[in-house]
């Protein structure tokens, strides 16, 4: 081991250097046993800002404060990879420091390069273990914390050694000040999307704390728009004065009766309608989305609709029906006809079948989990909240029961 090894850290802004911006690039100058190397750090930094003796910006900024708090870090992870080389007893030169420092798999180490990875991987899913959609997500987050780290801290990328709790706080603002549009359980979504991403560089040992042990994920209840048992009957009863309308409101009810989301229905063949051990017609299929078995009873409903259209489709499809978007505009007109003051969208059917069909008849919930295809029950019990209705026929039966059992002392 090389007891006399000396070695120094400084940053230096080059202020003959200005970028376009004015601004000064940030060079750290690292020296081993005399022999100097500068590492590019991407920061840049106004040159009558710069305190040169304290290595840091003047201010308190939030660009201030990011610019000082990544210079530290810089600072940290040359040291610790300087005294990793220096206990193990390897000959240290400020050349190799600098080799390992900026090698290819330092570039693994930034979030956006780690992200770009994750997405490439992820999209050999599509398809198999994941959907097209589920990857699109995925994009956008890597997209929105580009924009974020541009916005705020005038950066490309990160190294994911910077990443902290505040960084993921500030990230989780700005999502909600320029995508307000959307609701807390959306944004919660990207951070989780970004959590996933990182978790891989934490498998994989590039970083070894979590910053999000300080962030809390959180999820707000959630209304799950559904038709009444009165809006169903109305919808089903009115019958439309055009083929289009009357098609796409017979597969909404087929999907309010089978639990089916639009891609299913979309996908649903001939040959996963069969007949059961009980001799009656079930369909046995998979979701699209998660690839999860659904079994469901065939009902006089929507077997009914099935014979209407049997010969309106060609090949193996069961159901033909226009675009999800053709749909749900298809949807809006058949609510005003019908008098029903809600934002109809195909997926309703599949909330409607999960409340009012089933839940509100007493079907358990485990059985509706394993029809609607769910992998988690905690999915399911969304849709379990007590209506109205069920309260009162409920306690329409206590009311029975008591009758029945208490009516004697009564009399």
């Amino acid at each position: 081991m090389n007891n006399k090894s000396t070695f120094s850290i400084l940053f230096v802004a080059q202020k003959g250097k200005l970028k376009a911006n004015g601004k000064a690039p940030i060079l750290a100058r690292v020296t081993v046993n005399g022999e100097m190397v500068h590492l590019a750090t991407r920061l840049d930094v106004d040159p009558d800002r710069w305190l040169g003796k304290e290595c840091r910006t003047l201010g308190k900024s939030a660009e201030d404060k990011y610019i000082n708090e990544t210079l530290d870090n810089y600072r940290n992870v040359i040291r610790n990879k300087y005294n990793e080389l220096f206990f193990r007893g390897e000959a240290i030169t400020a050349m190799r420091l600098k080799s390992i420092l900026t090698s290819r798999s330092d570039e693994a180490k930034r979030l956006l390069v780690l992200f770009d990875e994750f997405n490439e991987d992820y999209k050999a899913l599509v398809g198999k273990e994941t959907t097209h959609k589920t990857y699109t997500r995925y994009l956008l987050t890597r997209r929105r914390l580009a924009e974020f780290m541009a916005a705020k801290y005038k950066v490309k990328d990160i190294l994911l050694t910077d990443i902290n709790t505040k960084f993921i706080n500030d990230f989780y603002i700005y999502l909600r000040t320029v995508d307000g549009k959307n609701g807390h359980n959306y944004h919660m979504k990207m951070i989780q999307r970004f959590r996933t991403v990182f978790k891989t560089a934490k498998d994989n040992g590039w970083v070894q704390t979590d910053p999000f042990g300080g962030f809390k994920i959180s999820m707000e209840e959630t209304h799950r728009e559904h038709l009444t048992i009165d809006e169903l009957g109305a919808l089903m009863s009115k019958e439309m004065t055009s083929e289009r309308l009357q098609r796409v409101k017979d597969i909404f009810v087929f999907s309010c009766f089978t639990g089916l989301a639009y891609t299913d229905v979309r996908g649903l063949k001939k040959s996963e309608v069969v007949m059961g051990n009980d001799g009656r017609l079930w369909i046995d299929t998979r979701r699209d989305k998660t690839k999860v078995a659904v079994y469901v009873p065939l009902l006089d409903i929507p077997r009914a609709i099935l014979e209407r259209y049997a010969d309106t489709t060609s090949h193996d499809r069961l159901l033909s029906i226009p675009a999800n978007q053709k749909v749900n505009d298809y949807l809006k007109e058949i609510a005003a006809i019908c008098g029903i003051d809600k934002n109809l969208t195909f997926h309703i059917a599949r909330h409607t079948f999960a409340t009012t069909v089933t839940l509100e008849n007493g079907v358990a919930l485990e059985t509706v989990q394993k029809m609607l295809g769910h992998k988690n029950i905690r999915t399911t019990q969304v849709y379990a909240k007590m209506t109205k209705r069920r309260i009162g026929m409920e306690m329409e039966n206590l009311a029975d029961v008591l009758d029945k059992g208490l009516q004697p002392a009564i009399g």
